[in-house]
Parts: structure tokens; sequence; C-alpha cells
């Protein structure tokens, strides 16, 4: 295999791309779950078109760096460095790229993943899938986009000493080709957004779904526990307040037992600890018969009740004297009539299996599994299917830094793992008692999975249906046009072709464009076509004209000449769209006020060309350092300004204004009058809120105006933000 001689040009824009690259893929767009968006690869698809496969592979070098610097991976080597070999040498066999980037993946890129991700990372055999799917989809993607930069960039078309086609394609070809690029890149932008809105909106549900069984399911068990509590608290005070004999707390017992099911077995003990009256009765007479006597004076719920007169509620614990179960109990004093002195206990073991009855009435059983655990963290219950036994503590793992999602995210049974396992949502009971609901993370990652796949599926039909359609157009259009182009053009002597061109293709059927091109060209070939080009000089040169007019005319009317911000008109119009955006989105926007301190000082110091100084210095410290193509800047009046923050992250908000104020305090500012320097700070009032708090911007920029007095309260030069929650 001949390897061409270095081209040092060639080399260099190889370099620059590849470092290029290398920092996009450093820091890959976050989508759902672990799914990240490469577009540093597309510096490799761009070289391997121009340049071919060594140079592809140079490049790959460094980008393939940048992802294993996001992704601590070694497996980024092996599977890019050869797709971009695979890539490079099917150019120089003039194969399209796209077509051979998805025989890549199909063929290499997803087996080596999967045996990657299967032998060497241990990754669960169900994740597998679901990676190896999106990493075939993120190749399609960035091969297009660097197709498609060869295409729009003219200045590569002409760089020397590229690849060029052994064969000439037609324009059909071309054409057909260029519409199957055009459709890839739109289908797969547009699946992403897609995927992402229907990610976010089940991730929404999920959540819903699982806060309001976690919200059902506590009321329910708060509800059991307390009820429960007070008949223990009942049978207690009618014993005392009654003054019932001793030989009469036995029938009480089995009175209560046979109307109340909540409790496995009941018992009373007397001041000594010692069991003297139980329920059921068959098993107070085995407790009978043991050969030791059983006491319950060190139990917690004894002392508490006996010694600290409270109506208690144990952890769970394992039984012993009428049952050896694990149980939870609750219990009361027992005092003698008229008096304050405790003379026993009532218990009740409550039945767990009460728990189990309200975890499979979940509408929702199917798929969510609970976790009850007591003020100590020891399971009182969990769903079977979960594997987790009653009285152990309750171990596990929150959250995972490699995957972005909505959800609270735990591992119970693989801590170790990246992973997750399971979706949570946790309440927190009135009796201290926690509440887990779970569902398995893998459904969604399954779901998410099935949409990749099948954006890969219909993007291979919608390739077949491009090529058909791109033939039938080429037959209306280039076929014609072609024969047009051979009929009419001068003969090898250099003149003219004199017979009437009459094909098959050219009736009725031809487009009427095409057909009069052929009637004007059968007239006059030479005047057609002087005509055409001074007509298209015009045109172009009247539609450059007139784009500039209206840019001009659009400035004028939206911003404001002294600091190129937007201006009020324009901003209070563009809110209302911002807000309805943001309120179907459920997104945060900020509304800040912004005023300069002593501006008035500064006119009357150092004169107005200063005040339009600091005025132009704030508008591009504002640009400078909110980039968004989202943020809204204003210059709103005089010195005030507005900032429209949408989808912002309510806790960095204040954050980065107080950067911004910062910044702005150390700029020095040099008066163009007479050069002398001073500087100035600001004053900053702010609200964030949900995009439904209003729709009217005065509503906001009331807040944000009493924010900014307090500010001057304070001082000036300071922050004051208020989060509004709706």
């Amino acid at each position: 295999m001949r390897v061409s001689a270095l081209n040092i040009a060639h080399l260099k824009l190889a370099t620059f791309l590849g470092l290029l690259g290398l920092v996009l893929n450093i820091y890959p767009i976050p989508l759902f779950a672990n799914v990240q968006l490469i577009l540093g690869n597309a510096a490799v698809v761009i070289v391997a078109i121009l340049l071919g496969p060594w140079y592809a592979l140079f490049t790959a070098l460094f980008t393939a760096t940048g992802l294993m610097l996001a992704w601590s991976s070694a497996h980024v080597y092996l599977v890019f460095l050869l797709e971009a070999l695979w890539l490079g040498f099917a150019r120089r066999r003039d194969f399209p790229i796209l077509y051979a980037s998805i025989c890549y993946w199909l063929l290499l890129g997803l087996p080596l993943m999967g045996l990657y991700l299967w032998l060497i990372t241990g990754m669960p055999t169900y994740h597998i899938p679901f990676t190896t799917v999106k990493q075939a989809f993120n190749g399609i993607f960035y091969t297009t986009l660097g197709e498609l930069c060869v295409v729009a960039l003219p200045s590569l078309w002409h760089l020397k000493d590229k690849l060029v086609n052994h064969t000439r394609r037609t324009m059909s070809a071309q054409l057909s080709y260029l519409f199957i690029l055009i459709t890839t890149i739109s289908l797969l932008t547009s699946s992403l957004v897609f995927n992402h809105y229907f990610m976010d909106k089940q991730q929404v549900l999920i959540n819903q779904n699982l806060n309001d069984t976690g919200i059902s399911l506590g009321h329910a068990t708060e509800t059991y526990i307390s009820t429960n509590t007070r008949t223990i608290a009942s049978i207690g005070k009618f014993i005392s307040v009654s003054g019932l004999p001793f030989e009469q707390w036995q029938l009480v017992l089995d009175s209560v037992q046979g109307l109340t099911p909540s409790f496995t077995t009941m018992f009373i003990a007397n001041e000594d600890g010692d069991i003297v009256a139980g329920s059921p009765l068959e098993k107070l007479n085995q407790v009978k018969l043991l050969p030791q006597k059983v006491n319950v004076l060190d139990r917690d719920y004894f002392i508490q009740a006996f010694i600290h007169h409270n109506t208690f509620v144990s952890p769970v614990f394992i039984g012993r004297g009428l049952g050896k179960d694990i149980i939870i109990a609750i219990s009361a004093p027992i005092f003698k009539e008229e008096s304050k002195t405790a003379i026993g206990i009532v218990e009740g073991s409550l039945d767990l299996s009460y728990f189990s009855n309200i975890d499979k009435q979940n509408q929702h059983h199917e798929t969510q599994s609970i976790i009850l655990l007591d003020e100590k963290k020891n399971i009182v219950y969990a769903s079977e299917r979960l594997g987790l036994q009653p009285l152990t503590p309750f171990n596990y793992v929150t959250g995972s830094t490699e995957y972005r999602t909505r959800l609270q995210l735990m591992n119970i049974n693989q801590e170790d793992t990246e992973t997750p396992e399971y979706i949570y949502a946790h309440h927190k009971l009135k009796n201290g008692w926690h509440l887990y609901v779970v569902e398995p993370f893998v459904p969604l990652l399954t779901l998410a999975q099935e949409q990749y796949t099948k954006t890969i599926v219909l993007l291979l039909l919608s390739m077949v249906g491009a090529i058909i359609i791109a033939k039938a157009i080429s037959r209306l259009t280039t076929t014609p046009l072609a024969l047009l182009a051979q009929h009419f053009s001068q003969k090898k002597d250099g003149s003219i072709n004199e017979e009437k061109f009459e094909h098959e293709l050219l009736d009725n059927s031809t487009p009427k464009e095409i057909y009069s091109l052929y009637e004007s060209l059968e007239a006059n070939q030479q005047a057609l076509l002087s005509h055409q080009l001074e007509l298209e000089d015009k045109v172009a040169q009247r539609t450059m004209d007139l784009e500039i007019a209206n840019r001009k005319l659009k400035d004028m009317a939206e911003r404001d000449s002294l600091t190129n911000l937007y201006n009020r008109r324009y901003t209070e119009k563009q809110f209302l769209k911002i807000q309805d955006l943001c309120e179907r989105g459920q997104d945060a926007i900020a509304v800040v006020l912004l005023d300069l301190d002593f501006f008035k000082k500064v006119n009357d110091t150092y004169g107005h060309l200063a005040g339009d100084e600091c005025l132009r210095v704030m508008a591009e410290v504002l640009t400078s350092h909110f980039k968004r193509d989202v943020d809204l800047l204003c210059r709103y009046g005089g010195e005030e300004f507005v900032l429209i923050l949408p989808m912002c992250n309510t806790l960095k908000v204040e954050q980065h204004l107080n950067g911004f104020r910062e910044k702005l305090a150390s700029v020095v500012i040099t008066n163009p009058a007479d050069q002398v320097t001073f500087s100035i700070t600001v004053s900053i009032g702010a609200i964030i809120a949900d995009a439904a708090y209003s729709s009217t911007l005065e509503v906001w920029l009331k807040q944000a105006d009493e924010n900014l007095y307090k500010a001057k309260e304070q001082g000036r030069n300071c922050v004051v933000c208020t989060l509004v929650t709706v």
C-alpha cells in the first residue's frame, strides 16, 4: 500500500480540525441518560473527504483523545480510529461517505462496541443495546454534518491537491445524494428534538406517578398507624378509668381482638413486666407452658409506656412471648384508678401484612415497588420483587454522575455500578418513618432505545424514498436540461446545431419553465443567455440592496442606537413569546432590572459624552457576560437596563448576576472628552419564577423594581434576587 508524500498544508489543516474536534469532544452535548451528542468527530469526516485515510487517522487521534478525557474509556481509540480509516478509504474509492458510515456501524461499529461493553466494562447486558444504538445514531449524525460542512463551505471546494472523484458524477446522482444528506440531517435533528421532549415528558409523568403513589401509600400507612395507636391508647385509658379488676382484662383483650384484626397479638403486662393477659388466647396458653416465664421489662415499648407514660410505636423487631414474628409494637400505660401510678401496659403487635395489601392495591403495582422504613432506617416492609428482608438496614446509593435525567436514581443491589437500577420518590411520614416508591430504570432506557432504533430504521426508509423522489425530479428537470444543453451546444467544428430538438421527454409532462426555455433557446440562444445574465445581476443587486435596507430598518425599529441593545418596545413584544414558550415547557424565567449607580453624577462631573460611554461599556459587558442565544438584553430607558433570562438555572442566576456586577465594577472607563478614567457600579433587582407567574412583563418588572429599590437602600452595587413559587 503506497502512502502519499506528506503535504504540510494538509497536515496543518488536519491538525487544526483535530484540535477543534478535541475541544468539542471534551464537552459533548448531554441528552437523556448517558446519551451525549459528539460533534467533534465531524472534523474527522471533513478530513477523510478532503485528504483521505491517513490524514483522517491523524485527526482522529486528537478527537478520540477528547472523548477519552470526557469518558475515560479506551474503546474510543479502537472504534473511532478504525472509523476514520474506513471513511478515508471509502472516499478514495468514490464511495459516498454517508453510505460508508452506515455500513461501518452496521458491520463493525456496533459489534465492536457491544463486545467492548460486554467483555471489558462489565456493563449490564440490558444496557448494552441502548449504548450501542445511540452511538450508531451519533456516528451517522456527525458524518452527515461533516459532509454538509464540506458542501456548504466554498473555501473547501478549491483546496489545493485535495481528493477528487475518479469519475465525474451526473447531476442526477449529485442531486439525489444532496437530497439524501438534507433529508438525513433534517430527520436526525428533528428526531433528537422530538426524543428530547418525548423523554423529558416521560420523566415528568414517571416522577408524578411515583410522587402520587408515595403520597397515597404514605397517607394509608399513617392512617393505619395512627388508628391502631389510638386503639391501644383507648384500651389503656378504658382499663385505667373503669377500674376493671385483673380478672376482666382478658375479656377486654378478647373483645378488642375480635373487633380489630389489625393486631396479630395483644397482651397486658403487669408492673413487673410479666404477661398476665393475652390474645389470641391459645397463644397465651402456649406462653404459660413455656419452661421460663416471659418478661418484657427490658423492652422499649414497656419502658416508654410504663415509666415515661407515653403511647409508644416501636421500631421493627423480632417478637417474643406471644410470637416470634417480625413485629411493630404499639404500647400504652395502664394507671391505677384515679391516680398517675402505672400498674402495667397494654401492647398490640401490628399485622405487617397490611402493607403488602396496600402495595398490591397500588394501581401501578406491576411496575412500582415500595420500601417502608422505620425511624431507625430498618426495613419494615419491601415489595417481594426487590428481595429485601424486613428488619435489615436499607442500604442504597443515590444518583449517578454519568446519567443526565430529571429523575432521582438509586442502586440497591448493584451499588458499585454507575448504571442506575431504580427511579425513586421519597416521602417522610409524620411518625418519622420513610417511604420509598421505586420503579426500574430499564424500561425507560428501553423506550429511549426503541426511539433511536426507530429513527435509524426510518432514516434508511427515508433514504430509499429520497432516492426515488430524486430520480423522479431528475427525470423531470435534470435529464431534459442535459438534453437541451447537448442539443444547443456548439459542435466540434464550432457550428450550432440547426436541427429541431425532438425527444420523448419534451412533452406535456415537461415543466413549463423547461419548455419555455426550449422555445426561447430555439428562437434566439445567444440573446437569451445575455439577457438572463444581465437580469440575474440586476435581481441580485436589488435583492442585496433591499436586504440591507430591511436590516437597517429592522435594527432602527428594534434596537437602541447608542448601545445596540434591544429597545423597550421590542422587549415588551418579545416577552409574550418567551413567556408562552417557557410556560409550555414548564421552565423558569428570570427578569432583571439594572440601574447604574450615581449616573447623574457622572454626567454632571465628566459630561454627557462620558455618560454615553458608560452606557456603551455597560452594554458591552452585558453582551459578553450573558451569551446564551435565548437571553434578551434591553436598554429600557435612561440608565436602566432589563434582562430576560428564559429557561434559567434558578440556583445560579444570583451568582451569575453578581459575577456581572463585579466584572462591570472592575472595568476602567475612559472619558472621550479629556481621557480621564473612572469606574461605575450597578444595582440589580431580580425576580425568578415559573413562566406561569404572569404573562404581563409589568408584573415581573414591578417585583424586580422593588428588589432594585432594596438594593439601593442596602448601599447600591449589590444584587437583590427573589425566587417566587407559583
